[in-house]
């Protein structure tokens, strides 16, 4: 009998185990299933938030996502709306008022520049790169026309869509001559590597870092290689119109002397 019963005292203590790790297993699976509901919110939320009407994905790159939403709304609209940017470029002593109509595309975007003085409008697309006047731009022409296009924050965010590979290189850098209590900027640096193998359309640098201030999210600077030279666009300052933020002025700079600058005067957004 004591057998008998001692038998049965196990079995209801065997019984109730198996209950509880049940229980457990029971709770630890429905968490789980919560958890994975939020994320899943969360990410259909960023495809929300980052897709136009036209359904571009604009979250593929963690860092062009992040400061897509920074510059302001001009990247959740109609893919086809237009920004127009005006400004002055100094070359040199000379300077010219410039434009930039900026067309967001389902692979990036199109870009249209007219300098006053100059008959020939240049223009650059995903599909035939840099031209002049519908024809292959000069060597000059390709490379001021590259200098606009991509050293900009635009770009950063659009290249996804074209399929560029982001890669950040470092992060919290700050400059290699900084001494100890040193309290100025760091940055989050991006190298994007453009994937065009077309010669002709091919940007005369297949890469450019990106130096994101990790306090702004902004830009602060932007490196490329032509022909074995370093390009270094410093980016001073920012500006905010009309709920956008845009560079107030990028200066291009070669073996520390200035070659380029370029001075923001008026943005105009689409109407969309």
């Amino acid at each position: 009998m004591f057998t008998r019963s001692k038998s049965l005292v196990w079995s209801v203590l065997f019984i109730g185990l198996v209950a509880c790790v049940g229980a457990v297993f029971l709770v630890a699976r429905i968490a789980a299933s919560d958890s994975k509901e939020r994320r899943s919110g969360t990410a259909q939320l960023s495809t929300q938030i980052a897709r136009g009407p036209n359904s571009r994905n604009l979250a593929l790159q963690p860092e062009a996502f992040k400061l897509a939403r920074e510059l302001g709304k001009r990247f959740s609209v109609d893919k086809n709306a237009t920004a127009v940017v005006m400004g002055t470029l100094q070359i040199g002593s000379e300077a010219r008022l410039i434009q930039l109509a900026r067309t967001q595309t389902a692979d990036g975007e199109s870009v249209q520049i007219t300098i006053d003085g100059s008959p020939e409008p240049l223009t650059w697309d995903a599909e035939q790169g840099g031209l002049s006047s519908g024809r292959e731009a000069s060597k000059n022409d390709r490379e001021l026309i590259e200098r606009l296009v991509f050293d900009s924050p635009d770009q950063f965010v659009l290249m996804q869509l074209r399929g560029a590979s982001y890669y950040t290189v470092a992060r919290a850098v700050r400059p290699v001559d900084a001494t100890d209590g040193y309290a100025g900027p760091l940055w989050t640096i991006v190298r994007i590597t453009d994937p065009e193998q077309d010669q002709a359309k091919k940007p005369t640098s297949s890469w450019r870092l990106y130096y994101l201030n990790t306090v702004t999210g902004l830009i602060d600077r932007i490196e490329s290689q032509v022909q074995g030279q370093r390009i270094v666009a410093e980016i001073p300052a920012w500006t905010e119109q009309n709920g956008e933020k845009l560079p107030a002025q990028i200066v291009w700079s070669r073996d520390g002397q200035t070659i380029m600058r370029y001075t923001l005067t008026n943005f105009a957004p689409s109407p969309n």
